[in-house]
């Protein structure tokens, strides 16, 4: 475990490197496209780090995105491309929004009552398209994305026809009980219990992945099939392990988003966390420590970013073009050495030989 963490945070350091080069190559013409170009490059690069309120931000950002890397680290381990994620999210903050409006529970279990029922309803985002691709063969990558959509609008038809308030203005819940909500840390900031979880979720994960047996069959899985085959390996029984874990994980944190931010259930379309925990995944290396500093970094550039629309009239979508540039350097090679993709890429030149030959 020690070697595998000592490898991870050398790449990450190589990774950081790159981000850095990377950030000033976008920053410099913006900032000297205004009037101050010390203070873009000021506000962006220090200013997150300037008051505990932005620092709180930071954490605030992190939270989903660190338990939807993890949920993502675990299933890209596997060596498959579910990307139900992001749809386990959504019905993970939807299922916790229900069980806070239509189940009278009250006092100590209401909250973690809330949690166990989001995780549990979102992990069949991911358990769906995982199993259709053990039975069946069918590409996980494809179900998954389709799923997403399949379960955003099933997930607005409740909303709607369940737990919508007919008082409200939109199309939102009921409002959520007091007994449901998670308690703040910070005051003057909407940080709360929920980042804890997150933390601790990343730590023992990365226990699991690296110092278990369990987690070190599935790294074989995923790294190879054949060769897990050949230690006697069950492979389908691992593969599902894998796809349930991350979405037990994706849907806890999305009820943890719902619980620890919302007084009402309002979401009607997919809220992006679990695209970006895929992002996180793949700038940590997959490794569950790695998803932490990862998650903490993009939040770093999201509130590095809206401090420059808020201060300087530069336009948000500046930290979009900096998140964009930056995958877009570090993660190529991340993509093309992922066992799952090279088996693909094994695929399709087996099957162009046997049309050739067939030809």
């Amino acid at each position: 475990m020690t070697r595998a963490i000592l490898a991870g945070l050398t790449e990450f350091a190589l990774t950081a490197l790159v981000i850095g080069l990377v950030i000033l190559a976008v920053l410099v013409p913006l900032a000297l496209s205004q009037p101050d170009p010390l203070e873009v490059l000021r506000l962006f690069v220090l200013g997150p780090f300037g008051t505990i309120r932005h620092m709180g931000n930071i954490l605030e950002a992190a939270t989903p995105t660190m338990m939807t890397g993890l949920a993502a680290t675990i299933i890209f381990r596997a060596g498959m491309f579910n990307l139900g994620v992001e749809g386990s999210f959504f019905l993970g903050g939807l299922a916790a929004a229900a069980t806070a409006v239509l189940l009278p529970l009250t006092g100590l279990i209401a909250t973690p009552a809330a949690i166990l029922i989001g995780a549990l309803v979102g992990s069949l985002a991911c358990i769906v398209p995982g199993y259709l691709r053990v039975r069946f063969g069918a590409s996980e990558m494809v179900n998954s994305l389709v799923l997403n959509f399949a379960f955003l609008f099933a997930g607005v038809y409740f909303l709607n026809y369940v737990l919508r308030d007919p008082n409200a203005g939109a199309l939102m819940s009921y409002k959520l009980p007091g007994d449901f909500t998670l308690d703040r840390l910070l005051q003057g900031t909407r940080l709360h219990t929920g980042v804890i979880i997150a933390f601790v979720a990343c730590l023992l994960g990365g226990i699991w992945l690296y110092g278990t047996r369990s987690g070190l069959n599935v790294r074989i899985v995923g790294w190879s099939p054949g060769f897990a085959s050949h230690l006697g390996l069950a492979s389908s029984k691992l593969l599902m392990q894998a796809q349930i874990a991350g979405g037990l994980i994706a849907g806890m944190a999305g009820a943890i988003e719902v619980l620890g931010l919302y007084s009402r259930f309002s979401w009607t379309g997919l809220p992006g966390h679990g695209w970006t925990g895929i992002t996180v995944a793949i700038l940590a290396r997959e490794n569950p420590f790695l998803v932490i500093p990862a998650a903490l970094f993009l939040a770093y550039l999201q509130v590095g970013g809206d401090m420059l629309a808020r201060n300087l009239d530069v336009p948000s979508e500046i930290v979009g073009l900096v998140t964009a540039a930056i995958m877009l350097a570090v993660t190529a090679a991340a993509i093309f050495r992922h066992p799952a993709f090279l088996r693909l890429i094994r695929d399709i030149k087996g099957k162009e030989a046997g049309e050739e030959q067939g030809a």
